[in-house]
């Protein structure tokens, strides 16, 4: 997993053996790239994550880790205006992750 801050912003790494743990939606989600925003703030996080799914195929699944609060609210709001499913969402204290399955 690449950090991700101002100076790699929008690399993605590739995982795709990674896994993500319980959640709340779906179990065992394979991302095949993860993007950690842990650190930044708005509008960083969603800015980063509309790259990233951009450079992962239809149908796979990106792994968005941070802990901005707002994240929480504008990562949904975004994948459900543009399309994308949340297959999975867990937050660990401050730490919110999200799977999110390109759809188009």
């Amino acid at each position: 997993m690449i950090r991700c801050n101002r100076a790699c912003a929008g690399r993605v790494s590739r995982h795709p053996g990674s896994t993500t743990g319980d959640g709340e939606m779906q179990q065992d989600v394979k991302p095949s790239a993860v993007v950690d925003c842990l650190g930044l703030y708005c509008p960083m996080p969603i800015a980063m994550t509309k790259d990233a799914i951009e450079k992962v195929g239809i149908g796979e699944v990106l792994l968005v880790e941070a802990d901005d609060p707002a994240a929480q609210e504008d990562i949904r709001r975004w994948a459900n205006r543009v399309g994308h499913e949340i297959v999975k969402f867990e937050k660990d204290g401050e730490v919110i992750r999200f799977s999110i399955r390109r759809m188009k």
